[in-house]
């Protein structure tokens, strides 16, 4: 479980630079949650998850990460990392090694594995990030940017994570290479149940596609929270804070407002879609 209370974080405390970036969170993420994050620019959820991984520390209050105190002076960091498990939103951020395989094999190393058990996780890892083993002894340079961004989760992944944390995991990728970012992301939270991933994401479309909870922050506050339901049938809401819900969504709403009769959740393409064949009259199934 993550848990957060009256977590405040003032960047440059103490300086005339200092700015407030949040304001008294208070949230509790279960065990086997696939959770967006979604917040207009500046709205504190790249800060918020960064203390997930103790990248940063609150000014004030507490968080517990798998019953770590994050924010104890004592903490022991290379614990809570393998326990949260970050990717950046650019992969090359955290790709250095020579091979992709290195890559990989970068924190099992240094967890004191011997090599047998190295080779395992490495395999495993980039099996479970949907990473072909073809491309484990090529330069991580050499990869396109899904690949990379594969191979940032596997390195990741090979620690073991309680907790998996995304930021923009499809920022700068082409429709197809989005798609197999998010199935990927859904196939480990079905085949990980007891492991958390988070993710931050400016694209309602992926988040309706994948999340099952959504936390919304603006201005430095959880706005709210709740199931993807609950939260995109506040679309109005949404918008007065300077987001939105996803297209299909809206165009779904005029076809209602026009006087065809669809149900009021839908959110997906694919959800459309069921909705509306039978309309259509050819009684087909999507």
């Amino acid at each position: 479980m993550i848990k957060a209370e009256n977590v405040n974080y003032i960047y440059q405390h103490g300086t005339p630079f200092a700015r407030q970036a949040l304001y008294d969170i208070n949230l509790e993420i279960p065990d086997d949650s696939l959770t967006a994050i979604i917040g207009h620019t500046g709205s504190g959820k790249s800060t918020l998850i960064q203390h997930f991984n103790a990248l940063i520390k609150p000014t004030s209050g507490k968080i517990e990460i798998n019953g770590i105190d994050v924010t104890n002076p004592k903490a022991d960091l290379t614990l809570i990392r393998r326990t949260s498990g970050l990717v950046f939103q650019y992969p090359e951020h955290q790709l250095f090694e020579e091979t992709v395989y290195k890559d990989i094999a970068f924190a099992p190393k240094n967890m004191g594995l011997n090599e047998k058990e190295i080779d395992e996780r490495v395999k495993e890892s980039a099996a479970m990030a949907g990473l072909s083993e073809k491309y484990l002894e090529r330069s991580p340079f050499e990869l396109s940017g899904g690949q990379k961004r594969r191979a940032a989760i596997a390195g990741v992944l090979a620690m073991k994570p309680k907790v998996l944390i995304l930021d923009e995991p499809t920022a700068g990728l082409d429709p197809k290479g989005r798609d197999e970012i998010l199935n990927t992301i859904k196939v480990l939270h079905k085949t990980n149940r007891e492991m958390i991933i988070l993710f931050v994401s400016h694209s309602m479309e992926d988040v309706a596609k994948t999340a099952e909870h959504i936390i919304v922050m603006n201005k430095g506050h959880i706005e709210m929270q709740g199931s993807t339901a609950e939260i995109f049938t506040r679309a109005e809401y949404l918008r007065q804070i300077g987001l939105n819900v996803p297209q299909i969504t809206l165009l779904c709403d005029k076809l209602r407002n026009a006087g065809i009769n669809l149900p009021d959740n839908i959110y997906t393409v694919h959800d459309a879609a069921k909705a509306i064949a039978p309309l259509m009259g050819g009684g087909r199934n999507v």
